[in-house]
């Protein structure tokens, strides 16, 4: 046991240094403070810039996650778990602050396709923009999509399955699709 958990950590630490090879300062990374499962992926395009602090805590990338920038900047805090299967696909900005947790199959968007020319293809159309900011100690329920022009308050909790888009309270609870208010975190 003690052998596999070792050989896991040395396998996430080269993959780690592969990445910073491949990336260069587009992608600012510890190599022994982010963990990155079989199966996780960070992949960096058009000029993007992935920015994962893992100062204090170790960020944990779990099985399937993906972290794509394409043209954007993505910035992950300290202490925060990917579940298995998340995305985070980032074209403008998205920022994750410190101790965040996401269940299996989350989604993060910052944009949309653009799609109003009936004379292209949706997919030659290019996107719409907005920043996602995600504050510190934020739990997102398996399921969940955050979309773009979001913006989520420290120690907040979103319920599985919802679809969030809007500005989000600090010390509360939502759900739903779309998402809605529900209670502040301290009340029964």
């Amino acid at each position: 046991m003690f052998r596999k958990v070792r050989l896991r950590f040395l396998i996430s630490f080269i993959k780690c240094i592969l990445i910073k090879i491949r990336y260069g300062n587009r992608a600012m990374i510890n190599p022994l403070r982010l963990y990155i499962s079989p199966g996780a992926k960070i992949k960096i395009t058009n000029g993007g810039r992935i920015y994962i602090k893992g100062n204090s805590d170790r960020v944990f990338l779990s099985k399937n996650t993906v972290l794509h920038c394409s043209g954007g900047e993505l910035t992950i805090g300290n202490g925060v778990f990917f579940n298995e299967n998340n995305h985070v696909i980032c074209h403008k900005k998205l920022t994750i602050g410190d101790d965040c947790l996401f269940g299996q199959n989350v989604c993060f968007y910052d944009s949309d396709h653009e799609f109003r020319d009936n004379n292209k293809k949706i997919r030659d159309q290019g996107y719409t923009k907005a920043e996602v900011s995600i504050s510190k100690d934020v739990w997102i329920g398996a399921g969940s999509v955050v979309t773009k022009g979001t913006s989520i308050g420290t120690h907040t909790v979103i319920g599985a399955n919802s679809v969030v888009r809007g500005n989000l309270d600090s010390y509360s609870i939502y759900a739903g699709n779309p998402v809605r208010y529900l209670r502040k975190v301290n009340e029964k």
